[in-house]
């Protein structure tokens, strides 16, 4: 995976300019769940282009860093301004920075990790959180109908996850409570959004209607992208 990560922007973004509307899904999606004291201590596992650094800086964080094996990724969120180290190994990382972060991001970072390498990595990054702390966790929703799109959109991914799969690495690791949600790509107002999300609301009642039918399992999040709140 050597050839793909150190060109990383390149080969799966195919730009280095940061997405337009991710500022708006993050403010919709994650404000409220950041720490009331601004100077608290956040650490992004995986920044790619940066959006998420740029959102913490306009929120006013002002102790935000990231850690990256991508050196292309590395030099694009320096360029514009963020505190983002090459990090060849993440686990020695994080095991010299214990207690040291009272949030940490890892958005679309997961399903990269190698599965014999999930539950080593979140008790890694369990123990980088200050008593406290809290983890984002940030993954395709294999409960979509159409999860094999994300699934096997990137090459590098290596797992998918669903509610009960995260939550047993969730418990693997030393985690003892945590929430789900399904991470909104309609945040704005409007007629053309409350039809979308009238379409998309009775699509989801036909998918586990037909789930019922089959005797199957028919989880609550069906979005294409779902979140955990990890609580350390």
């Amino acid at each position: 995976m050597k050839e793909i990560y150190d060109r990383y922007l390149e080969h799966n973004f195919g730009t280095r300019e940061p997405h337009a509307l991710k500022p708006h899904w993050f403010l919709f999606n994650y404000r409220a769940l950041l720490p009331e004291h601004r100077a608290t201590p956040m650490l992004d596992v995986g920044p790619g282009l940066g959006e998420w650094l740029d959102c913490l800086k306009a929120w006013g964080f002002t102790d935000s860093s990231a850690i990256d094996l991508s050196p292309q990724v590395v030099e694009v969120c320096v360029e514009r301004g963020h505190r983002v180290d090459l990090v060849a190994d993440t686990f020695s990382w994080l095991g010299a920075h214990e207690n040291s972060f009272g949030f940490i991001s890892l958005l679309d970072v997961l399903e990269h990790v190698p599965r014999d390498e999930t539950v080593p990595m979140l008790r890694a990054l369990r123990g980088a959180l200050a008593p406290g702390g809290r983890l984002l966790v940030q993954v395709p929703n294999m409960q979509n109908p159409d999860a094999m799109l994300y699934r096997y959109g990137d090459f590098t991914h290596t797992a998918g996850f669903t509610e009960a799969s995260l939550s047993e690495v969730f418990r693997a690791a030393g985690f003892s409570s945590w929430r789900f949600a399904g991470f909104e790509f309609l945040p704005w107002r409007g007629q053309r959004a409350a039809l979308h999300r009238a379409i998309r609301a009775v699509y989801y009642r036909w998918v586990r209607f037909r789930r019922l039918a089959e005797a199957n399992l028919s989880p609550e999040i069906l979005h294409p992208v779902m979140y955990a709140v990890v609580e350390r």
